[in-house]
């Protein structure tokens, strides 16, 4: 057997079972000898710069690497294929979307490349696993390129602030100036941002409910120190110190985790503050018992 086949059945290890042309033409290898080898069986061609060992099994990672040799380093994942990889909730399908700029838009390629005119910077890009991937502040500002549903982008935006891999602040200043400029789709952001910052749909659902009764915006996952020691963290505080939790199926499931809770209550009241719990069946099944609670609740803490 040729020692370079060696070679490259090595690289291929690392990235999926796959190898780009360049990278086979970086380790000595003829185009005509290339060929030889896909004909006998040592290689299959996947796409136009992209080669896997044959036999290998056609995993979606495979076919995400070979989309990333096929435009030969250019763009990033982006879409449902870069939400996947980056952990973002709801995202399961073997989708294998990118993006590109502009003037790398006709490079071919089997998967789903979309362009922009702006800059992708290194900035721009994370490595998962050897794929260039979008960071989620990008890849949640360009998700209209991808047609992504209501649903889809608020579970990009609810996950990426959940998994600390974007500043609220920071998306929602980004996502008013796109849509201020009437670029990308940033009315559809927009709305998606409107119930925001929470870090679940629970929390989303919750921030609905106190838009609609027309009462403030409380501030959310606040944390209270005392010198270097967290005391608590909590889902949201409204005016007048009323803090509000909304407890999940998995809230309070044990000893310790109830145990925790009392301390952060017994911590907060000593302090001033007041605190309501809401279930995940109150905000869902009775949201103006909820608000009827709430407007109660706030009234007596002015």
């Amino acid at each position: 057997m040729d020692p370079r086949f060696a070679q490259i059945t090595a690289l291929a290890v690392k990235q999926h079972s796959a190898i780009s042309l360049t990278q086979v033409q970086q380790l000595g290898v003829s185009r005509a000898l290339c060929s030889q080898w896909v004909r006998v069986g040592l290689l299959e061609r996947a796409g136009p710069r992209s080669f896997v060992v044959a036999g290998s099994a056609p995993t979606w990672k495979r076919a995400l690497a070979t989309a990333q040799f096929d435009l030969d380093g250019v763009g990033a994942f982006a879409g449902r294929a870069g939400a996947r990889l980056l952990g973002l909730d709801g995202f399961v399908a073997d989708a294998v979307e990118l993006l590109v700029e502009r003037q790398f838009r006709k490079r071919p390629s089997p998967a789903v490349v979309r362009s922009t005119s702006l800059l992708i910077g290194r900035a721009d890009i994370v490595r998962v696993e050897g794929l260039r991937v979008l960071r989620a502040e990008r890849l949640i500002l360009d998700s209209p390129r991808f047609a992504f549903s209501r649903a889809e982008t608020e579970n990009a935006i609810d996950s990426a602030i959940r998994l600390r891999l974007v500043s609220e602040q920071r998306l929602r200043t980004r996502v008013v100036a796109q849509h201020s400029r009437a670029l990308n789709g940033g009315r559809q952001l927009l709305e998606a941002m409107v119930d925001t910052g929470g870090e679940s749909r629970l929390e989303r659902w919750f921030l609905g409910l106190v838009r609609r009764a027309g009462l403030p915006r409380p501030v959310l996952q606040k944390v209270f120190r005392a010198g270097s020691r967290t005391v608590a963290r909590v889902d949201a505080i409204f005016p007048g110190g009323l803090v509000v939790e909304v407890a999940g199926h998995g809230t309070h499931a044990t000893r310790r985790q109830r145990q925790s809770d009392a301390q952060r209550q017994t911590e907060l009241t000593l302090r001033g503050l007041r605190w309501i719990t809401f279930t995940y069946e109150d905000v869902r099944d009775r949201p103006a018992w909820v608000v009827a609670r709430l407007v109660e609740a706030l009234r007596m803490a002015v």
